[in-house]
């Protein structure tokens, strides 16, 4: 009896030893088959190892020294590592993590980004591992341009869950969030380092669902957004609203702002040299005109409207309306 149940537990190790085996074989396949294609598609697509640990139960892939780069675009992304877990028997939950320094390369120049811990999880469901939920959490993130400007977050949470076939909850929570220095300039000491409030909830409708196994991708058809808010001291804004999108990623809807002291928030902007003086011009004219007519001239509450492919901020055409589509 003893001689066949160690007999057993023999085979049973050596039949997972062989599925663990040819698991690791299929993932380190299709890992292959997705750098080749990226090469022959014109990127960069290097690393200078890769690595499938994690026997018995899990399959952890680390590379080492990677670098993507599309060379038509000119965004790509460079780590001394990047890691991915996946349990052996569930290849529908994946786990990644990043590394404390890493650079998003961008036309304009490298952005190096710094974080304590970076981290984030996938669930996938059938069997083109269409999104069922996902979240990313980083603590300690600092994000420099290459301009020298350091936005700094202490701790990001970024989540999405599927509430039916391709609609999908969004949430965002910013802790602690500082804008870079020419920012804070601006305001002459006069508020806080830091936002004491940054959050957006909101649901996104696209035309078919996100997944990893089709290489379609989904365009947006609905966005609603039940509540954005940033508050900066005595500043704050809020947003609401729900846009319908059409094929062309042309939005028509509206969009509710309340915003409190927006001339300071003008002010900052201005200072900070993303806006040329002459449109800033323009713009705190309107909206001195549309707070007036809204009865306070320090706080905005206004409806922007987006029709005909233009920006209506209540009775003022102020600009073209946005191409809501994914690159």
């Amino acid at each position: 009896m003893m001689k066949r149940l160690v007999l057993l537990i023999v085979l049973a190790a050596l039949a997972w030893s062989g599925y663990w085996l040819w698991g690791r074989q299929t993932l380190v396949a299709s890992y292959d088959g997705w750098f080749a294609e990226r090469r022959a598609e014109g990127w960069q697509a290097e690393y200078s190892d890769q690595a499938v640990r994690g026997f018995p139960n899990r399959h952890d892939t680390t590379w080492t020294e990677l670098r993507l780069l599309d060379s038509v675009s000119g965004y790509g992304w460079e780590a001394p590592f990047f890691q991915l877990f996946l349990l052996s028997y569930n290849r529908h939950h994946a786990i990644t993590a990043w590394p404390r320094e890493q650079v998003l390369l961008t036309p304009d120049g490298p952005v190096s980004v710094t974080s304590d811990k970076m981290q984030a999880s996938l669930v996938t469901e059938g069997a083109d591992h269409a999104l069922a939920r996902g979240n990313l959490v980083a603590d300690v993130l600092n994000i420099t341009g290459s301009d020298g400007a350091t936005t700094a977050i202490s701790q990001l949470r970024i989540a999405g869950t599927r509430v039916d076939e391709a609609t999908y909850d969004l949430a965002l929570t910013a802790e602690s969030l500082a804008l870079p220095s020419a920012w804070l300039a601006a305001t002459g000491g006069a508020l806080p380092e830091t936002f004491s409030e940054a959050r957006i909830a909101a649901q996104l409708a696209v035309d078919a669902p996100f997944a990893l196994g089709t290489s379609a991708e989904p365009q947006p058809t609905r966005l609603t957004v039940s509540e954005a808010a940033l508050e900066w001291g005595p500043m704050a804004l809020r947003l609401s609203g729900d846009l319908k999108i059409d094929g062309k990623g042309r939005p028509t809807g509206e969009v509710e702002i309340q915003a409190t002291n927006w001339q300071e928030m003008l002010d900052v902007v201005r200072a900070s040299g993303q806006l040329p003086d002459g449109l800033a011009d323009g713009i705190e004219a309107a909206l001195s005109l549309v707070s007036g007519l809204s009865g306070g001239r320090r706080t905005l509450d206004v409806t922007l409207r987006l029709e005909d492919d233009r920006l209506w901020l209540g009775p003022l055409p102020v600009g073209e309306a946005p191409s809501l589509r994914f690159p």
